[in-house]
């Protein structure tokens, strides 16, 4: 049985429709990936549904198409044998009168099994195109550098973030010990970029240290305060001022100016 199923494709896909033996048989790798492709392709071309295949013509169409391919590369070629093997024997089926229930089974698992991997390799090629298409578009957008570290600390002596963090905490809990008079409320916008322009300005017009809390003193409210804060923590972050230990014991924060202006 299966030395005649292997003669009958050696002769379809070996002679022409004339009987001729056609020396020059050869496949393209180029043109598809695989049987599954090139099956795939003759039933989008059909137009017909992937769960109701028309086997017969699918399987003439397949291996006239593989008759006339241009290339013959023998490892290539034997995953087209396998698959032309497979089309004939459901082909055989459907043509053959069937006797029974029992002989129509093992074709039609066949076949189910055909269409299974036909739906499995149409989701993957889905798959593919969808993965080349992101990394296309990802390929188009640039990110941006990250900041280069400071190789010189911005804390001096005995200041650490802590102490930083102290000096803020200080001036917020006595703004929060004041009793505000009832206003009439008005929203307030604040940005850390404007916040960074003002500091620097200040430290420029004074000239040299200015303690923190002289700095956090200026804020008029809770909210412009917090922003002060992340202000000052961006100008140490960028170098734009550093942090010095004044006072009688040496343990008071300061700030000093130490770059061009920011936000410009």
């Amino acid at each position: 049985m299966y030395i005649q199923t292997f003669f009958v494709i050696f002769r379809l896909l070996f002679y022409n429709k004339n009987g001729d033996f056609m020396e020059e048989c050869r496949y393209r790798v180029s043109d598809f990936e695989g049987p599954l492709d090139l099956l795939l392709y003759l039933i989008e071309k059909n137009k017909v549904d992937i769960y109701n295949i028309p086997i017969v013509d699918i399987t003439d169409q397949f291996n006239e198409y593989v008759r006339e391919l241009d290339g013959f590369d023998i490892n290539y070629a034997s995953k087209f044998f396998v698959m032309a093997a497979t089309l004939l024997q459901i082909k055989s089926r459907f043509l053959l009168p069937k006797s029974g229930a029992a002989e129509a089974a093992p074709e039609e698992d066949l076949q189910a099994e055909l269409v299974r991997q036909l739906v499995e390799y149409k989701q993957m090629k889905q798959a593919a195109v969808q993965v080349r298409q992101f990394w296309r578009q990802r390929s188009l957008m640039l990110a941006r550098e990250g900041t280069p570290l400071l190789q010189q600390s911005v804390f001096s002596g005995t200041i650490t973030v802590q102490s930083l963090y102290t000096a803020f905490c200080t001036v917020y809990e006595a703004s929060a010990r004041k009793k505000t008079p009832v206003v009439q409320l008005q929203r307030e916008i604040y940005s850390v970029e404007e916040s960074m322009r003002r500091i620097i300005g200040y430290l420029r017009d004074i000239g040299g240290p200015v303690t923190v809390l002289s700095v956090f003193r200026l804020c008029r409210s809770k909210v412009e305060l917090i922003v002060v804060f992340l202000a000052v923590l961006e100008l140490l972050k960028c170098g734009q001022c550093w942090t010095v230990c004044v006072g009688k014991d040496g343990n008071t924060v300061a700030l000093q100016y130490g770059g061009e202006e920011t936000g410009k």
